[in-house]
């Protein structure tokens, strides 16, 4: 079975929804602090995360939008 690849902003997104799980299920006690802080790390501490939110971050220095695209 091929796994289709994420592009950046959807790798920055899973990590995000994936952080939001665990720190959901610490809040539910259904992990202790310690077990949470590892699954976070865990999460955060990954080459594809990190890669993927330096890419995003030259794209946008490369390819800035126009100012009235901007958010105000």
């Amino acid at each position: 079975m091929k796994v289709a690849r994420l592009n950046p902003a959807e790798q920055i997104e899973q990590s995000y929804d994936e952080a939001m799980v665990a720190l959901a299920d610490y809040l539910t006690r259904e992990r202790d602090a310690a077990a949470t802080i590892d699954r976070l790390i865990r999460i955060l501490d990954r080459d594809s995360l990190r890669d993927a939110i330096i890419e995003v971050l030259v794209d946008a220095r490369v390819h800035p939008r126009p100012k009235e695209e901007l958010p105000k």
